[in-house]
């Protein structure tokens, strides 16, 4: 797949990610990116950030006062480096300000997709949006697009179902579940 297009909606860009603006794009996400009051990094699976983006939805950003983001910034160089399926996006809105990442690993004809926005930006529709877009391009390219959504998570099982995903029997572990978007 190489690296993604500039996906555009009314609100935002996607812009790919890159070796040169990866450490950049860490420093301005590190509170998104990190679980709140674990000051550890998030995986970066792109069926992670789906529910990952929700993890510490609950939690202030006071609960992760001072995060380093240098574990954010190794994970997105090795997200960039991982080789043509692998793909990472940082959301922007017509502002200019970072909004969160956007990802998707695609093997062949399928793709895993997910989303993560900054607590700044939470609940204002960005998410879905952006999902959808990254999706819609996806499926113009033929895979099947699905997510891992933790089992139990009301606010991920809401976006996926908002974004015409639907869930299946496959459990990938104990806490995930996999959904997909029947194509159409």
């Amino acid at each position: 797949m190489g690296e993604g297009p500039t996906l555009t909606t009314a609100r935002m860009r996607a812009l790919p990610l890159t070796v040169w603006n990866s450490g950049f794009v860490a420093e301005e996400l590190a509170q998104a990116m990190v679980a709140a009051g674990r000051g550890q990094p998030v995986r970066m699976a792109a069926g992670e950030l789906f529910g990952g983006a929700l993890d510490s939805a609950a939690a202030g950003p006071s609960d992760s006062a001072a995060i380093d983001p240098t574990g954010v910034r190794r994970e997105l160089r090795r997200r960039v480096g991982a080789g043509r399926g692998i793909l990472t996006w940082v959301l922007r809105n017509t502002d200019g300000a970072a909004l969160g990442l956007l990802a998707a690993d695609a093997h062949g004809a399928r793709a895993a997709i997910g989303v993560r926005v900054s607590h700044t930006y939470r609940r204002d529709g960005y998410a879905s949006e952006a999902v959808r877009a990254l999706a819609g391009w996806l499926e113009s390219r033929g895979a099947i697009v699905g997510t891992r959504v933790r089992v139990g998570d009301v606010v991920g099982k809401r976006l996926a179902q908002s974004t015409a995903f639907v869930p299946t029997g496959v459990l990938l572990t104990e806490r995930r579940r996999l959904w997909i978007r029947p194509p159409a």
